[in-house]
């Protein structure tokens, strides 16, 4: 299984967040139940991935730094870092530190740009498209014209 789980990282660089595929007791299939709680689906056993290992923690701790989430919980820090850029995770409104705007370098609590930038980003990616699904070469340009004749002949 581990071997599986380090092809499918360095080929398709999934994050799945140490995911539990098999029942630690039984060995049974672990079912995702949401919130990175998995239940086996035999002995009904309970286990969780990285997020919801983070989760419970800050749940039972709000206010935990990221230094405490791993040492309490073992989750990597870079593991925390992805969560908090996928903004699975949150910065505590009280904390003196924060995450920077990816384009203008905002103090930003989770994700990877400020609320601006992303507006910005997503009005440009909208023109973009608009752009590209304007109508052309349907003879709707100035100057074409064409008589009738065959265009290719052999």
């Amino acid at each position: 299984m581990e071997s599986r789980e380090k092809i499918r990282k360095e080929v398709l660089d999934v994050n799945d967040y140490n995911r539990p595929y098999e029942c630690e007791k039984c060995g049974g299939l672990m079912i995702f139940k949401g919130c990175g709680e998995y239940e086996c689906e035999n002995c009904r056993n309970k286990d969780y991935d990285d997020y919801g290992k983070a989760r419970n923690y800050i749940e039972k701790n709000p206010g935990a730094t990221s230094a405490d989430i791993t040492i309490n919980t073992g989750v990597s820090q870079k593991a925390i870092r992805q969560m908090l850029k996928e903004s699975r995770l949150e910065v505590a409104q009280d904390s003196k530190v924060l995450m920077r705007c990816e384009m203008c370098g905002a103090d930003i609590r989770t994700g990877v740009l400020c609320s601006n930038c992303e507006v910005a980003y997503h009005r440009k990616l909208e023109d973009k498209q608009r752009a590209a699904h304007k109508m052309t070469g349907y003879g709707a340009e100035k100057g074409v014209e064409q008589k009738g004749e065959k265009r290719f002949q052999r």
